[in-house]
């Protein structure tokens, strides 16, 4: 039996808490550790509620202050095709350090009460630790275990390595295709998400519903959405349901009344779509996005209908016109998530990769045994 231990700032998407539940579908021993709870969505397991953790307006004002007084600098340098994080300044420096100090009894009380030393595996969700300094990564790897660094979403693009971290790191993995660019020694995987959660649709509405659901407006190209969306209104009578400000399980609702998703049209990275597009596919949703051309050759069996800013009208009235595009585009969409994306497919191609570097044997046994090590240095 493994023990996997999940670190992460918030349980976001839901991506930890998933692994966590099939690692112990697979009879090995897994725990999630969050450093802040996410209000109103996710599950949580060990949450240590610290404070100055992104996500309350607090913490995004703070944010805003230090880009500004920083002149919206970049917090990377490129270091041999790699971002690399590192303070912008000594101010910053001393912030990152006085939070570590502030955080340190929360953090050491929660390794002494769950016993967060004793695991074999600790993936590190956005390649991050407990603190910035990286302590007890440093401690873990002294004592053996292996580290593995999961980067998904903006992570890499916006942030970059923590470098004291990547050199600790035995296995880097990336869930974004244009991450592979900016780091020589990634591995690509799949989301894991849980298709059988969600039932097909079977009917449309008699006035087609469009559902766009940004969590930044910015980022998914919003406001050319919507200004497409109202065109479709006018000339087809379509309806436009956009989803903002919802619980996870509000959202959820008002996707499955909608005919036709719409992700995004300005994701940084161009890679397209992420768990708010695997719940419309999952419905048999027809989804449109934006690919660049390398994804779309890089994973050319893919069910979306790809739009970009300029041709994004032209498509959508395609779509709104051809019922049996989007049965199809449906049926492609659902049988597209559960052949790449099913969480326990996925969770096997996570432990292939441990079995191929010799964390474990054929049978998913730890080569080397139970791990286990004392206190970290405080």
């Amino acid at each position: 039996m493994l023990r996997i231990l999940h670190l992460c700032d918030q349980n976001w998407v839901s991506t930890a808490s998933t692994f966590v539940k099939y690692h112990r579908k697979f009879g090995n021993y897994s725990r999630m550790v969050t450093l802040s709870r996410c209000e109103g969505e996710f599950e949580e397991d060990i949450c240590l509620n610290l404070p100055l953790v992104r996500g309350n307006r607090f913490d995004m004002a703070l944010k805003r202050v230090m880009n500004l007084a920083h002149r919206n600098a970049p917090k990377i340098d490129d270091a041999g095709g790699m971002r690399v994080w590192k303070p912008r300044s000594g101010f910053e420096s001393l912030l990152f350090s006085l939070r570590d100090t502030m955080w340190g009894p929360r953090i050491y009380s929660g390794i002494e009460r769950h016993d967060l030393l004793s695991f074999d595996i600790y993936h590190l969700e956005s390649g991050s630790g407990f603190f910035r300094d990286s302590r007890i990564i440093k401690k873990l790897k002294a004592m053996g275990k292996k580290i593995v660094c999961y980067y998904l979403g903006t992570d890499l693009r916006d942030r970059g390595v923590i470098p004291e971290i990547d050199a600790l790191s035995d296995l880097n993995i990336t869930t974004e295709f244009d991450h592979l660019a900016l780091h020589p020694n990634l591995r690509f995987s799949f989301l894991p998400f849980e298709t059988g959660a969600f039932e097909v649709r079977q009917k449309e509405n008699d006035r087609l519903r469009i559902c766009h659901a940004p969590r930044n407006r910015l980022f998914k190209g919003t406001e050319r959405i919507i200004e497409a969306c109202r065109e479709m209104e006018d000339r087809h009578g379509v309806e436009l349901v956009l989803i903002e400000g919802k619980t996870h399980a509000e959202a959820l609702r008002l996707k499955m009344t909608c005919d036709v998703a719409i992700d995004q049209i300005g994701d940084k990275g161009g890679t397209g779509y992420g768990v708010n597009s695997l719940e419309t596919l999952s419905m048999g949703i027809p989804t449109l996005t934006s690919f660049t051309p390398e994804f779309s050759s890089f994973l050319a069996d893919h069910p979306f209908i790809v739009v970009d800013h300029d041709n994004l009208g032209e498509k959508l009235e395609q779509v709104i016109l051809d019922g049996d595009l989007r049965r199809r585009k449906g049926r492609e969409g659902r049988e597209f998530v559960e052949k790449y994306h099913e969480a326990g497919k996925v969770v096997k191609s996570i432990y292939a990769m441990y079995t191929e570097l010799g964390w474990v044997d054929d049978q998913g046994n730890l080569v080397q045994g139970d791990l286990t090590g004392d206190r970290p240095e405080r």
